[in-house]
């Protein structure tokens, strides 16, 4: 595993991304933050962490939550979300991501018959025992001298009992309507075309509606306006290419950014640390 830091002195941020890639590239995020401000933006995977100092507020399934000091915040694969300072004293946090289909194979290792993915109904947990776990395993990560074994069944138990306190059964994530394929339509759309200068026009001609009822229907049921899931298609591109160790001045272009100083600062808004540093932590 490979470790990749900035520290912004002047702003007193400061983020440590580290991938694992002998747990399936789990994801890690040491982060402190005060002007830092996410972007709507979903995971494959669930995402569970916890607040070291501060609050951290989000927008989550249709409400505004506060994360305080000692508590978990966490969201389900596909919630739409984002994230900001509710004072500017900011927030500090340590999260794990998980990949997609981590969870539920951890949830359902030992049992004769696999249950459904886990559906947390909260997004911020009341829970300082397992708060504390989850913060003191971060840590552990990245401290000499701990086996990887260590680590690994910590990690293991860890998940099990954040799922059975928590996430006793499934829940239905899908938001019923009767647009649903024309939203599926105008997603698709956008994921093929992102490279190109979409327009509200190419996605009303599309989806057969009208414009400001596109911009009303694609916002309620999927948490993103046109621009924002645009947006989030060409990072998620780009972090692909990324992988594929790209020079990142390629990747810009190719992902349909401007230029690199605006994939960055996209990327930057929707995962809280630079492509630099993303491609640093890569193996």
């Amino acid at each position: 595993m490979i470790l990749a830091e900035r520290f912004v002195a002047q702003r007193k941020e400061s983020s440590t991304y580290l991938r694992v890639s002998e747990l399936g590239n789990l994801e890690l995020l040491h982060a402190r933050y005060n002007r830092q401000k996410f972007s709507p933006h979903f995971h494959e995977g669930h995402v569970i962490g916890t607040i070291e100092k501060g609050q951290l507020g989000f927008d989550y399934r249709g409400e505004t939550l506060t994360a305080c000091q000692g508590q978990i915040n966490l969201a389900d694969p596909g919630e739409v979300h984002n994230g900001f300072a509710v004072s500017k004293a900011g927030w500090q946090y340590r999260m794990f991501y998980l990949a997609p289909g981590q969870l539920e194979t951890i949830a359902n290792d030992g049992r004769d018959k696999a249950s459904p993915m886990p559906f947390f109904k909260q997004g911020v947990l009341r829970d300082r025992r397992l708060a504390a776990e989850i913060l003191s395993l971060h840590r552990d990560f990245t401290t000499p001298g701990i086996s990887f074994l260590e680590k690994e069944s910590r990690f293991y138990h860890l998940i099990h009992r954040v799922v059975a306190r928590h996430a006793p059964g499934p829940g239905n994530r899908f938001r019923p309507g009767r647009e649903k394929e024309r939203i599926l339509k105008i997603k698709t759309y956008i994921q093929d075309h992102y490279i190109e200068s979409v327009t509200l026009e190419d996605l009303s001609r599309i989806s057969a509606m009208s414009k400001y009822y596109l911009l009303r229907t694609f916002s309620a049921h999927t948490g993103f306006t046109p621009h924002a899931y645009l947006s989030y298609v060409r990072a998620v591109r780009a972090r692909e290419m990324m992988d594929q160790r790209l020079p990142l001045a390629d990747i810009a272009l190719s992902a349909g950014f401007f230029d690199q100083s605006h994939l960055n600062r996209i990327f930057k808004k929707i995962y809280g640390i630079t492509p630099g540093q993303y491609v640093g932590a890569v193996l």
